[in-house]
């Protein structure tokens, strides 16, 4: 039985949520509080699997709260946010850099209610059974070199980034370990609640030195500049950096965007120029792109287990395969500086 904790301020979004948890078989609410300063209480009494709670309550707010929490009891915790402004989106995701895992929207009409009665139980299940995934059988290599494949000539002027859960602090733990004069450009998938792309990237680019925005079809990737596929478009990359969207293709692995779709388009496209990178995340996609990628010549690395939160896709790349380089964010930002010497030097 997975046992849950409810944080928020609203008696009647508890009851709602209770109610939700009420119809499954395997999810039991085993406690409430009204405010972050309760929930602290209520975590060291409850000892439950999974906190849900909101962000704006009285006496402790939900960040502080998560602060707390992942500093005397670590416990996955899924924010509820509303998406009303940019804003809100935007400091959904400070929630996200102190600790919590996930953020789903808070609903704001019957169907978004009916909608998250379905997601939020899924989502509460699936961190869950990603904490018991086995580990790696192979070793990855934590002291790699970067000499190009065979010596040939090789130019590293983009970097293609995919990640799921507990991606977005990865990604920023990524992007701001590395040098603001960043030869090359980025590109991002990360599986996010719908609405919440906006937010994501208004965020990075409050934290980061690059230009982060929403990509857009046709637009070149030049470097120092941070692209993120939107919502419900495959983002892909063709010769000499120019983005494409997709909203015609069909999700791949439930997905759209997918990073499968991202990494494929690079290998096709240029590998070479191209360095591959798959962090923390449910499931497995991104590893057939990955592997595609490496095996047309691009560098391909992927987040460590220590560091992931959930070491799914990087876990399947590495059985794949797909990449033998596997280090935690800041490691990994080394790496790819060190790539960027390359220029075709054994």
């Amino acid at each position: 039985m997975i046992r849950v904790l409810l944080v928020d301020d609203s008696p009647s979004v508890r009851a709602v949520l209770k109610r939700f948890f009420s119809r499954t078989t395997d999810i039991q609410v085993v406690g409430e509080a009204e405010d972050g300063a309760l929930a602290l209480r209520a975590v060291l009494e409850a000892q439950p699997d999974v906190i849900v709670m909101d962000l704006q309550m009285p006496v402790m707010d939900g960040y502080a709260a998560i602060e707390q929490i992942m500093s005397i009891r670590p416990t996955p915790i899924v924010v509820l946010s509303s998406r009303a402004t940019r804003n809100q989106m935007q400091t959904a995701f400070e929630a996200i850099r102190r600790g919590a895992l996930e953020v789903l929207p808070k609903p704001e009409d019957t169907p978004s209610w009916n909608q998250l009665a379905e997601s939020l139980p899924e989502t509460v299940r699936a961190i869950i059974e990603a904490q018991s995934q086995p580990r790696p059988r192979r070793r990855p290599r934590t002291a790699p070199e970067v000499t190009a494949p065979g010596g040939g000539p090789r130019e590293l002027r983009w970097i293609a980034i995919g990640a799921s859960t507990g991606g977005p602090a990865a990604i920023r733990e990524l992007l701001v370990s590395l040098p603001a004069d960043a030869p090359t450009g980025f590109v991002i998938v990360q599986h996010i609640a719908s609405g919440f792309e906006l937010g994501f990237s208004d965020w990075l680019n409050s934290q980061l030195p690059f230009d982060v925005r929403l990509a857009k079809d046709g637009e070149m990737l030049r470097k120092g500049t941070v692209r993120l596929a939107p919502g419900g478009s495959h983002l892909r990359m063709e010769a000499e950096g120019v983005l494409r969207l997709d909203t015609r293709t069909p999700a791949r692995r439930g997905h759209r965007p997918s990073v499968d779709e991202l990494f494929l388009s690079c290998a096709e496209s240029c590998p070479r120029e191209v360095a591959g990178v798959l962090m923390t995340g449910m499931g497995a996609d991104g590893v057939e792109g990955l592997l595609a990628l490496r095996k047309a010549g691009g560098l391909t690395l992927v987040q460590d287990e220590a560091s992931s939160v959930v070491f799914g896709m990087p876990r399947v790349a590495l059985e794949k395969r797909a990449a033998d380089i596997a280090l935690p964010p800041q490691e990994l930002a080394r790496t790819l500086v060190r790539a960027w010497g390359w220029g075709g030097a054994p």
